[in-house]
């Protein structure tokens, strides 16, 4: 297993795409046919036994692990937190693997009082908090998402999804931020994703499941990630110690987080079982790489 950068939570992209040329591609020899997009340990921890044993990479200071869903070639993608990483890691994987689709998934916090823990929203606009702009995500594969995720049984959620620049912890600014943009959750690379996807003419869906309500302020996670990776775990203990209520938050905060993580390794795995919402993909990089190599490999 390679070593894993410090961070609060991490962000996994899977995508589900085509065969790089062999002379533009750094991470040599992988061709791929599905990527998936993630926010915490959490969700790695759920998501990695999923692909089976598989092989992991380092490229560019980024984690990349192959392996098989439901007979699919799929790659889980580390991408980091927040927008830039986001960006980045997404510039990357459309150089690098070329995908034909990409689920996005990841945990949210909710800016709509009526969702809960463990809600899922299958996103069909993003935004930025600061910014006027809008990005529709491809209706054909929000569509698809949306109505197999019904199918199954469970009850998802749509709606708009807004890229906060930091942590929103403070229901207070959970509310401001629900009536200024109309957005049912937030995240921090939602919006980044979509941009540098849709640049790139990359088809994508993203899927937010809700770790945190609106109702309630959760930890200050930007706080005790800075205590934990600046002055090590002993000081953020200590600031716990010093802030029982901030200890509490945390501890919800954590146990949503749970809830979110089994949530999306659940609607990931019946979307990818699901012969209607991967209809027109490729079942093996051999495959794809048959149906594409006109256009990538010279």
């Amino acid at each position: 297993m390679p070593h894993r950068a410090p961070g609060a939570r991490g962000c996994f992209v899977a995508v589900s795409g085509r065969i790089p040329a062999a002379e533009d591609m750094d991470l040599r020899g992988n061709a791929i046919v599905t990527v998936i997009v993630l926010a915490s340990e959490t969700e790695l921890r759920r998501l990695r036994p999923m692909i089976g044993p598989g092989r992991a990479e380092i490229s560019s200071g980024r984690e990349f692990f192959f392996g098989t869903m439901h007979g699919r070639d799929v790659c889980l993608v580390k991408t980091g937190v927040g927008r830039r990483n986001a960006a980045a890691a997404a510039r990357r994987i459309c150089s690098d693997l070329r995908p034909g689709a990409v689920i996005i998934a990841g945990a949210a916090g909710a800016l709509d009082p009526g969702l809960q823990p463990g809600t899922v929203v299958v996103v069909d606009t993003v935004l930025r908090e600061d910014g006027p702009e809008r990005i529709s995500c491809p209706a054909e594969w929000f569509s698809r998402a949306l109505d197999t995720l019904r199918a199954s049984g469970l009850r998802p959620q749509a709606g708009w999804c807004c890229q906060a620049r930091t942590f929103v912890y403070r229901a207070a600014d959970k509310q401001a931020l629900h009536a200024k943009t109309g957005a049912r959750a937030v995240d921090m690379e939602s919006f980044a994703f979509a941009a540098e996807f849709q640049r790139a003419g990359v088809p994508f869906v993203d899927i937010r499941v809700v770790s945190d309500s609106a109702q309630h302020d959760t930890a200050d996670m930007e706080t005790l990630v800075r205590l934990r990776f600046r002055r090590g775990r002993p000081a953020a203990a200590l600031h716990l110690a010093r802030h029982p209520r901030e200890l509490a938050r945390a501890y919800v905060l954590y146990r949503g987080m749970a809830v979110a993580g089994r949530a999306i390794a659940g609607a990931v795995r019946i979307l990818m079982a699901s012969g209607e919402f991967v209809r027109g993909i490729p079942e093996t990089a051999a495959e794809q790489g048959a149906a594409f190599t006109t256009t990538f490999v010279k």
